[in-house]
């Protein structure tokens, strides 16, 4: 299967950045895990053209030279996924988006570089009320939004809403990664 942008993750970040690309021109598949709480974005991607995989899961990835090549998922077996761009939206820890252990915190789809303070006894303010430590930790980008794994940056795999680190508004980084995809500055 080809598509000109496979975006993962079917939340609000998701289905903006299909929704703006797939009207832009560009051929775009969003891969939904679960059910949104919200589905008019999701019908109105579909309706401009967009193809979505609801209630499938993307495994992982394969990088090669810088690049993302290609993504399988669990429901396509084996039938690769192949892109220009690839776009991880998969949300923070509720919707697995970011992985916490004893030993730190992981993006599982392709293991991105996550800012996080190494000390877990400083993930938390005891004050339940007050801003929490943990918020701010994410996938670390660039300017436009694309990721790095390992301290490189991977020219073809941009990452926006709330997996990413810090506190970048959820419009200014679908912009970023639109407007980055489609060559804009």
């Amino acid at each position: 299967m080809r598509f000109d942008v496979v975006i993962i993750g079917g939340g609000p970040a998701g289905t903006g950045i299909g929704l703006e690309l797939q009207r832009s021109g560009l051929d775009c598949l969003v891969v939904s895990e679960g059910l949104g709480l919200e589905e008019s974005p999701r019908r109105e991607f579909v309706e401009a053209g967009g193809t979505l995989l609801q209630g499938d899961t993307v495994l992982g990835g394969t990088i090669s030279e810088g690049k993302v090549t290609g993504v399988a998922t669990r429901n396509l077996k084996g039938t690769p996924i192949e892109a220009s761009c690839y776009v991880l939206a998969t949300g923070r820890f509720f919707s697995k988006g970011l992985i916490s252990t004893m030993d730190g915190i992981f993006e599982p789809v392709f293991g991105c570089d996550v800012l996080y303070d190494r000390d877990s006894t400083n993930w938390t303010n005891p004050d339940f009320y007050a801003p929490q430590p943990f918020e701010d930790f994410g996938v670390v980008t660039d300017d436009q939004g694309r990721v790095s794994i390992g301290g490189r940056t991977i020219s073809n795999l941009f990452a926006a809403g709330e997996v990413l680190a810090g506190k970048i508004g959820m419009q200014t980084g679908i912009e970023r990664v639109v407007n980055a995809v489609l060559g804009r500055k």
